[in-house]
């Protein structure tokens, strides 16, 4: 039978509006305890794969502080409250390109469940080359 670990203590080791971190202790299935696993809190996120009706799909080039480099992801943003995360994902596909679209499915991730309970949905947005408006960028978002 599988057996949970057990939560014992935990001590908020940092707080913020997108991050926070817990110093947790456990007991462990073998009875042993295990102390400073940190978790980490981070709003849920929509990641979306935007599909052109001529089968291209929209990746982005950003730089990204965490790495010290340029890199290419698709489309991504937060989900605000009381937002479904394939609205999420129409609103933020504007917002970052301009294009507009329709929602087909989404799918819930867990993008890195050994320290962190955050949830990345991933949006299947259909889309039309020929309808793009200008894009809505938030201050913190150089894109290409």
């Amino acid at each position: 039978m599988d057996k949970k670990w057990k939560l014992l203590n935990s001590k908020t080791v940092f707080e913020s509006k997108f991050l926070n971190v817990e110093d947790r202790t456990y007991e462990l299935p073998d009875g042993k305890i295990g102390e400073h696993y940190y978790h980490v809190s981070r709003p849920n996120y929509v990641l979306i794969l935007a599909i052109s009706d001529e089968n291209q799909v929209i990746v982005e080039k950003q730089y990204r502080r965490g790495v010290d480099d340029f890199v290419y992801e698709l489309p991504a943003g937060w989900i605000e409250e009381g937002e479904t995360p394939l609205a999420a994902g129409i609103r933020e596909l504007k917002e970052e390109t301009g294009f507009t679209g329709t929602g087909e499915k989404w799918y819930e991730i867990y993008p890195e469940p050994a320290f962190m309970s955050m949830k990345a949905y991933v949006a299947i947005i259909k889309f039309s080359n020929s309808e793009k408006a200008e894009a809505n960028l938030a201050d913190d978002e150089h894109l290409k």
